[in-house]
């Protein structure tokens, strides 16, 4: 991959990773502010409150840690690889998701693999 297009993902990474890092201390924020109130009328209510704060904390963690990846693959030089095969990911695919690892038809076949396609 060329030099200007990784840097213009290097760019639009690094931003997600903030606006992600902002979003990771809120729910940690809110996370605390559900543990101290015990004025809950309702223990499913708080419980449900704590899962959804879990799987959102979880999910934008797993979202970290892919865009990590990413930044140490435009590091390494590596950026734009499959990973998988060893090919150039399609730039339509790097455009809408940047930190992807995979090309289409690796990705596809790794999905086929978890649904047991």
């Amino acid at each position: 991959m060329d030099e200007i297009k990784a840097g213009r993902h290097f760019a639009k990474l690094r931003k997600r990773r903030e606006q992600v890092a902002m979003t990771l201390q809120h729910i940690a924020h809110e996370q605390r502010l559900v543990e101290q109130n015990t004025d809950w009328l309702d223990q499913a209510a708080h419980e449900s409150r704590v899962n959804l704060l879990d799987r959102l904390s979880g999910w934008y963690c797993t979202e970290m840690s892919n865009i990590d990846r990413a930044l140490l693959r435009i590091a390494a030089s590596t950026y734009g690889l499959c990973i998988g095969c060893h090919t150039l990911i399609e730039a339509q695919r790097l455009e809408s998701a940047p930190e992807a690892e995979f090309c289409a038809a690796c990705e596809a076949m790794r999905e086929g693999l978890e649904t047991g396609s």
